[in-house]
Parts: C-alpha cells; structure tokens; sequence
C-alpha cells in the first residue's frame, strides 16, 4: 500500500513539473535563438506565483502524507492528502481560460491601489452632464458645485474634498453609475470604489450610500424611479 501511494504522488510530481517545463521549455528556446518568445508578463508571472505555491504545498504535504500512512483514517494523513492534492488543483488551474479571464483581473483589482477614476471624459462632456443632472433636479446644486463635479471624475480623490451630493435612490444612482460607465468606456470606475472607497458619491441627507444596498438594487429594481430622466440626460451628451 505504502510503496503504490509513494509512485502515486511521484507520478503526480512528474505530471506538475512537466506540465510547466513543455511551455517553458519553448520560451527558453525562442529566447536563445533570439525569436520572439511570446512571454506575456500579466499572465506568466501570477501562473508562476500559483504553480510556486501549489508546489510548496504538494512538497510540505508529501512528508506528512508518509508520516502518517499507518494511520490512513487519522486526521493528519487526510488534511496532508488534501494538502498535497489542492496543491495539484492550485497549480493546474493556471491552465485553464478562468484563470485569465477572471482570476487575474480580480487580483489586480484587488491588488491596485487605486486614487483615480481615470475617466475619459472631457470637461465640457462633465459639464454638460452636470447641467443635465441639475435640470432633472438629481443632484444638489449648494453641496455640489460644478467643479466639485468635474474634481471628483477627474483628479485623484486624495488631493480634494469635492463630493456629489445626489438626490437619487440606491437603484437610480446605480443606474446613473452604469450609464456613466457605458457613455465613456474608457474608465477604472468599480462599483466598489464609486460607491464606497473613493468616499465622493453622497446621499441627498450627506451620508454615503450603502454599498450592499447599491450593489443588489439592479436585481431588485430593474428599472429605477429615475430610469427616463437619466437615459434623456446620457442621450443628450
């Protein structure tokens, strides 16, 4: 039993290093033949950071699963098998399209320390989107100038005290944060830090909007109180 586990995780060893060395192995090559190695930084280098760990975890483990083998049903030998096999699971998930596709953007959203909405509009497309807001009595004028408005989407939230006062519900101010993101693409807008970290959007009574609250209000609310209004002012930029 002993000797058919011990070839089991050897096997499994081998099956993890292989699987990184075969695409290595080819950047490597491409690089001393001073081809184009193909090497993409913002995936190979958290897949690295992964695999390190993955494999840290099957080598820490490995001992503990021998240690404890006449013990099969005992809680050190299956946290240890565990161990070793999520250490597998770790590592081969750098492989699959989730990783990309989702992994890595929430790290590195997580891992940005983020001051700016860096948000492509211009000042005369804010100022107008101001205007429209006031037209539609969505915001307050006397809390709210319009270079507090343009401040808080342009510059970095550290350097103003500039917030938007809205007279908006959870669901319409949603609503006006997603239309906002559609009409200028080119953003770093998070529903997190539009809402809670920036700490520049207020409520009509001075206090932030509930964040929670915020985040389910489309699931809840499909369509806001303010939807029309807030559709006509986008239109009309």
């Amino acid at each position: 039993m002993g000797v058919l586990i011990k070839y089991l995780l050897y096997v499994c060893f081998a099956y993890v290093y292989i699987r990184l060395l075969i695409p290595y192995s080819g950047f490597f090559a491409r690089f001393m033949f001073n081809e184009r190695v193909g090497w993409d930084k913002y995936i190979e280098k958290p897949r690295l950071v992964f695999y390190g760990t993955g494999l840290i975890l099957m080598h820490t483990s490995y001992f503990g699963v021998f240690e404890f083998l006449h013990r099969p049903t005992s809680f050190y030998f299956i946290a240890n098998c565990f161990i070793f096999f999520g250490g597998i699971v770790m590592s081969q998930l750098t492989w699959s399209k989730k990783f990309k596709r989702v992994f890595i953007p929430k790290i590195k959203e997580r891992l940005k320390n983020q001051k700016n909405f860096n948000v492509s509009a211009t000042e005369s497309q804010l100022k107008k989107l101001y205007h429209g807001l006031v037209r539609y009595d969505m915001i307050i004028t006397e809390r709210t100038e319009m270079d507090d408005f343009i401040k808080v989407f342009k510059e970095d939230w550290n350097i103003h005290e500039s917030k938007i006062y809205f007279k908006l519900d959870s669901p319409s101010c949603r609503e006006f944060y997603e239309l906002f993101k559609v009409h200028f693409p080119i953003n770093s807008l998070t529903l997190i830090n539009f809402f809670k970290r920036s700490d520049t959007i207020r409520r009509e009574d001075g206090n932030r909007y509930t964040y929670n609250t915020v985040k389910d209000a489309k699931s809840r609310t499909p369509i806001s109180k303010r939807s029309d209004d807030l559709k006509d002012i986008f239109s009309g930029l």
